[in-house]
């Protein structure tokens, strides 16, 4: 483990496999709305985060965009290079500025040619994500408004230092899929049980544990599969 490094995938790997890849890592600036990757080009970095989030999201001619995924310093943007494609449907950019590396896509593909244990990490990685969509799906498809919040909200916190969150409820309910009405409401509910605090285009996480209560199970799978293949997930999230 490399303290310097905040990256949780980067941190997992062996001495071996760090020494391979730090001559490869370009520190990186990350501002609001970058986009890591754009539909259907094909990439030319993976981006490792060691702050802020990047956004997954799936848009379709006839409707609006819809979030699929989050991305923080538990992983990397631009997971599909580690399954052998250069080019995704969806788009990735940052919806919460922060900081980190990005690697050549030759790089990667290079190194995981060379070290199956680097290899063995980025689909472990691919696969935490992976289950992270699943829950996505399971969330929207059944969950009311209410508990999809508590869940994005979760998602986000372990993903950020601090409590506060800088986001309008349209943006909101663009990454949850719904109206911006429903989100309000939503919000209204958790300020008046004191669970967040709002002021404009902020969001404040005041109880933590009230919102693993509301999430359910729908938060959980992704942070135990990530808990299990890499450790203790205190390494990037924090504790429940």
């Amino acid at each position: 483990m490399n303290p310097e490094l905040r990256n949780a995938l980067l941190n997992g790997l062996d001495a071996e496999d760090i020494a391979l890849i730090s001559p490869h890592l370009v520190p990186v600036s990350l501002p609001l709305r970058l986009q890591l990757a754009r539909a259907n080009v094909p990439v030319q970095h993976v981006y490792f985060l060691e702050t802020g989030i990047g956004s997954v999201v799936l848009s379709s001619p006839s409707e609006n965009p819809i979030e699929v995924g989050l991305i923080g310093r538990e992983g990397m943007a631009n997971i599909g290079v580690v399954l052998e494609t250069d080019q995704s449907p969806s788009d990735c950019y940052m919806q919460a500025e922060g900081h980190g590396h990005k690697v050549a896509v030759p790089v990667i593909r290079d190194l995981m040619v060379r070290s199956a244990t680097f290899r063995r990490a980025l689909l472990n990685s691919a696969h935490v994500f992976m289950c992270q969509i699943a829950s996505t799906v399971l969330a929207n498809g059944r969950g009311t408004v209410e508990r999809r919040l508590a869940r994005w909200l979760l998602m986000a916190h372990d993903r950020l230092d601090g409590d506060m969150l800088v986001l309008t409820h349209d943006f909101l309910g663009l990454m949850l899929g719904t109206r911006r009405a429903g989100v309000t409401v939503a919000l209204q509910g958790l300020g008046q049980r004191g669970v967040v605090e709002r002021q404009r285009g902020r969001i404040t996480i005041v109880d933590r544990q009230a919102l693993l209560d509301l999430a359910g199970d729908y938060y959980g799978t992704a942070e135990a599969e990530h808990a299990r293949l890499f450790g203790d997930p205190k390494v990037h999230v924090r504790a429940g």
